[in-house]
């Protein structure tokens, strides 16, 4: 049961990447985010790109003071691409 459990609990870059979006959200069950959590604990790249999402969240969230329009509309483009802007009111 040991081997099991281990085998479940363990998920690659590609499952990742297609529920990353929902992970940062909060939208994922238990179980799905503890396993995306262990992932990007032990993934260089792949706790970079969360890492990097997160941050380009909280700044859209927070408006971008500051920016001039070609900065701003550069990263709503992203943000929008890579299904960021769905809680961000951009």
């Amino acid at each position: 049961m040991g081997f099991r459990t281990r085998r479940e609990a363990k998920i690659g870059c590609m499952e990742v990447a297609l529920v990353l979006q929902a992970y940062l959200d909060g939208e994922v069950d238990e179980t799905v985010a503890r396993r995306v959590g262990a992932h990007l604990e032990i993934c260089r790249r792949c706790g970079m790109k969360a890492d990097t999402y997160r941050l380009i969240k909280a700044a859209l969230a927070r408006g971008g003071t500051g920016w001039d329009d070609l900065t701003r509309r550069r990263l709503q483009d992203f943000a929008h691409r890579v299904g960021l802007d769905q809680d961000s009111g951009t």
